[in-house]
């Protein structure tokens, strides 16, 4: 559940769906997925990794075929998660802590 400090944001989400990799630091584990919503301080995504709540992941966001924009790599920290529409697919939403590229 998302928590009453990102309920009340002073920022749009634009609703965009990009090939998204994501990376675990502890175990260096990667993962697939893609993006659903994303805004200059967070974004929502999709994959098969269940983060915990407060977790760190490295993400990078391939923008789409032909567009001049570099691809987006950052560090989130996940402040909800919750089953997808698809069984085994979840959606995580972090805020944008750092970028790395």
């Amino acid at each position: 559940m998302i928590g009453a400090e990102y309920q009340n944001r002073n920022t749009r989400r634009i609703p965009v769906v990009c090939p998204l990799k994501l990376r675990v630091p502890e175990t260096h584990q990667t993962y697939e997925g893609f993006t659903r919503r994303l805004s200059v301080d967070d974004i929502s995504f999709e994959s098969e990794y269940v983060p915990r709540y407060g977790q760190l992941l490295e993400i990078t966001v391939t923008p789409p075929p032909g567009s001049a924009f570099v691809p987006l790599r950052a560090m989130i920290q996940v402040f909800s998660c919750v089953e997808g529409e698809e069984k085994g697919w979840y959606e995580i939403s972090g805020e944008i802590k750092k970028i790395l590229q």
